[in-house]
């Protein structure tokens, strides 16, 4: 994806902080990146909400692992864990202390592709972003035609708001 110059840019979140990550695609800001069963979903998070789906719904925002320029996202319920890609799914893993593990699990914030929030593209895949398909959390970089890597709704799909998180 040719992005300007811009794009590369960086926003700067705070670290060691509780977030939850909201979407920001129309018609879906009702819902949150949620881990379950270690894989990442996106779920209508409200008051009504049971307390495991508000703990699984926020993370601690961390210096990167492999980049403190960029951002790790350490599950508030799971200390120790934090939300990596591997196979193209984004999911929740314990730190095994590999390169590999440390490179998937750190996100570079950019701002949003859809001109809101913020946009978080792998430190290790440049190019590929944290996105949601049909309530399931992928990295994409937008290169297929069909299903959560398709073009067309990579630019709305990969933009989160980083909200209070909805565990104190």
């Amino acid at each position: 994806m040719g992005q300007p110059a811009l794009w590369r840019s960086s926003v700067l979140l705070p670290t060691d902080v509780r977030r939850s990550l909201q979407v920001t695609t129309w018609g879906f800001t009702n819902r949150y990146l949620r881990h379950a069963d270690s894989l990442a979903y996106t779920e209508v998070v409200d008051a009504g909400s049971s307390a495991q789906l508000k703990q699984d719904a926020t993370y601690t925002v961390r210096r990167g692992l492999a980049d403190s320029s960029c951002y790790s996202f350490e599950s508030v319920n799971f200390p120790g864990q934090f939300l990596r890609h591997a196979d193209s799914r984004a999911r929740n893993s314990p730190d095994d202390g590999s390169a590999l593990f440390r490179a998937d699990a750190t996100f570079c914030a950019r701002p949003g592709l859809s001109g809101t929030g913020v946009t978080f593209e792998s430190l290790n895949l440049p190019g590929s972003y944290l996105r949601h398909f049909e309530a399931q959390v992928y990295i994409a970089a937008g290169t297929a035609g069909s299903g959560f890597n398709r073009p067309q709704t990579l630019t709305a799909d990969s933009s989160w708001t980083l909200a209070a998180p909805w565990a104190p």
